[in-house]
């Protein structure tokens, strides 16, 4: 029982990992370094990395006492400083346009919540679940994740950016990074527009004007 244990535990934290993972490979804009490993868990081949490995590592025996806390994974468009000649303008859909004032430094395009929540032991392990077949319901977890990743609006401007970045001019410096929430990472909760925050975030996009140079 006590290995049945662990291998649950093992599958469980690369849930946390494999989520990360299929995030960051369809969202955050930065180049990867070359000769990148491959996670291959759930019969999925995703570019692995250290992100988060750090703070991941409370997920590592979830079924201990307490439980850990959820893992709130943020995609962040950060905005860069703007010149004087430099204005964040929220595009709505009748096509008017509004500036953001003040200017945040990161604005939420998503969130991703995964928690684990333990069931009441009882006396009889008649409804336990084996490790194998937990793995198995991974399988087509994280391929429905990395199809819904690639529909979601925010994939069209990880498309966009990506293709811009090697002119800095025409994407104004903008990027996509994820940011694990409550993490101590230096970021304030006052610098970032997130959910209800704002009327601007309800619409259609935003734009970086620079000389009527726009990002949408």
């Amino acid at each position: 029982m006590s290995n049945d244990i662990q291998k649950a535990d093992q599958i469980a934290h690369r849930f946390y990992t494999k989520l990360c993972l299929v995030v960051s490979n369809a969202r955050a804009t930065s180049e990867l370094k070359s000769h990148t490993k491959v996670d291959k868990w759930f019969n999925l081949e995703t570019p692995d990395s250290d992100l988060f490995r750090d703070h991941l590592r409370v997920y590592k025996a979830v079924s201990s006492s307490p439980a850990p806390p959820p893992l709130e994974l943020q995609v962040l468009l950060s905005i860069p400083d703007l010149t004087t000649n430099q204005v964040l303008v929220h595009l709505a859909h009748d096509s008017s346009r509004s500036r953001v004032d003040p200017t945040p430094r990161h604005i939420v395009l998503e969130n991703w919540l995964l928690n684990f929540v333990p069931e009441a032991c009882g006396d009889s392990d008649s409804d336990s679940v084996a490790p194998s077949t937990i793995y198995k319901h991974g399988i087509p977890l994280f391929r429905s994740i990395y199809s819904l990743l690639r529909i979601l609006p925010s994939w069209k401007l990880y498309k966009k950016l990506r293709r811009r970045t090697s002119n800095a001019y025409r994407n104004g410096n903008l990027s996509i990074h994820l940011r694990v929430k409550g993490l101590d990472d230096g970021v304030s909760v006052t610098d970032i527009l997130d959910f209800g925050k704002s009327r601007y975030l309800q619409p259609r996009g935003f734009i970086l004007f620079h000389h009527f140079i726009s990002v949408q």
